[in-house]
């Protein structure tokens, strides 16, 4: 067998005959345009802070299990005291108050985007939150609720509890009455 050789000229032979080529498509790359379908149209519509509800399927394990021991519900382990409110005003300024509002009466600065009103923040301040257990809330920042994000991923649970004891401050309500401890 024989050896092909190239010789500058047979480069240049075939590098004119490969311009035109090449540069044809640098061209025409922005014209040439494939069409993938990609079906967006046909995808479910979302509104703003609804999420798509799907109920796990019989059997499944859930991920989280929620941190009850028995029959009682969990208690807040963090004293309301002047360092925990401190906290929990900087968490809650954070992660809480552009929905909720700087008092919590659900009136924060993203509402005015939300074009449907059925899905507004709760009023923290409301007697229905104030009556919940403060395990309950730890369960709603911790796992989310209805249109809430779960916060578990931004907030520690002392983090947690702290922005529980800044709320309860929003409330006017004494800790010890709404977890149902005595002091």
């Amino acid at each position: 067998m024989q050896r092909v050789r190239l010789t500058p000229r047979i480069v240049i032979t075939l590098s004119m005959m490969l311009a035109p080529f090449v540069i044809s498509l640098l061209l025409t790359y922005e014209k040439v345009k494939i069409d993938i379908p990609s079906f967006m149209e046909d995808q479910p519509s979302i509104r703003a802070q609804e999420g798509p509800r799907r109920l796990l399927p019989e059997g499944s394990v859930p991920l989280y299990r929620p941190p009850l021991e028995g029959d009682k519900a969990l208690e807040n382990p963090v004293p309301a005291d002047a360092v925990s409110l401190q906290r929990g005003e900087i968490l809650y300024s954070l992660h809480c108050a552009q929905c909720h509002g700087d008092k919590g009466l659900g009136d924060g600065p993203i509402v005015q985007f939300w074009g449907d009103q059925t899905n507004k923040p709760a009023n923290l301040t409301d007697s229905r939150i104030a009556t919940q257990p403060d395990g309950a809330l730890y369960l709603t920042l911790t796992q989310g609720f209805g249109a809430m994000p779960a916060l578990s991923e931004n907030l520690t649970p002392r983090q947690r509890w702290d922005v529980i004891n800044y709320v309860r401050s929003l409330e006017g309500t004494s800790t010890a009455f709404v977890s149902g401890g005595e002091q």
